[in-house]
């Protein structure tokens, strides 16, 4: 059986009534009309930071010190847990050595101001989303609480959804993804750095257009009320609906 769309059109429309200044006229069942993007990335994993890992990479970043013999000394510890340590950051790739001389890598240095311990993985498999109109990446929150659905048009629990017209989907929308600070607001704790796609395809979003007299809003199923990510598709939905 299908999972709804949100809940029964009866308490979308209880739900609007409550909504403080909000005067609907109608509720229009839609598709939004999305992407999905599989690809294989090398994806860099959040962790929490072992104390000594942390205090020795802010040491190496912000003090300035790239000995073993110093930072051992900085941090009040035994020289040899210190060495293992740098082995340990070394080998997920957060230091390089030169010489008797520690650096901190890109990885590290992103690890540091984030106070994130990160790490790569390689052949990881994700499915990324997009919205079909601007071709930008889904909120994650909305990705994993929503109900995705292959076909253009469909019933569910009794309710027709109408299918909306899209536009393709830009070719660098992968990669601009990647480039954004912020791209694990869109792909979760496992964030791609950098991906191969190995397939596209549409994929429909079940909302309820309420259409008002004022600012129109829009519910899908990831919030149980109106859903302000959604209302930004509103210019997009003119001249979808039947009368």
């Amino acid at each position: 059986m299908t999972e709804p769309a949100h809940l029964p059109l009866t308490e979308i429309a209880r739900r609007v009534d409550v909504l403080p200044g909000v005067r609907p006229r109608r509720i229009v069942p839609l598709l939004l009309p999305m992407w999905a993007v599989e690809v294989t990335a090398t994806v860099r994993e959040s962790q929490s930071y072992d104390v000594l890992d942390r205090y020795l990479s802010r040491a190496v970043a912000e003090g300035g010190l790239t000995r073993t013999a110093e930072l051992a000394e900085f941090l009040g510890v035994e020289p040899p847990l210190v060495a293992r340590a740098v082995r340990h950051l070394a080998g997920i790739g957060h230091l390089v050595r030169d010489g008797d001389k520690l650096s901190l890598t890109a990885l590290g240095r992103r690890s540091v101001a984030d106070g994130r311990r990160y790490q790569l993985s390689t052949g990881r498999r994700m499915v990324l989303r997009f919205d079909g109109f601007r071709g930008e990446p889904v909120p994650y929150p909305t990705v994993i609480h929503s109900v995705w659905l292959p076909e253009p048009s469909l019933t569910l629990d009794g309710t027709v959804f109408r299918a909306v017209g899209g536009r393709p989907l830009p070719e660098d929308a992968v990669d601009r993804l990647l480039a954004r600070r912020d791209a694990g607001d869109f792909t979760g704790p496992v964030e791609p750095v950098t991906a191969t796609t190995t397939r596209t395809y549409p994929i429909h979003l079940p909302v309820y257009h309420v259409e008002c007299d004022g600012d129109d809003v829009v519910f899908g199923k990831a919030l149980d009320g109106p859903d302000p990510y959604l209302a930004g598709f509103i210019p997009f939905l003119g001249g979808n609906h039947e009368t």
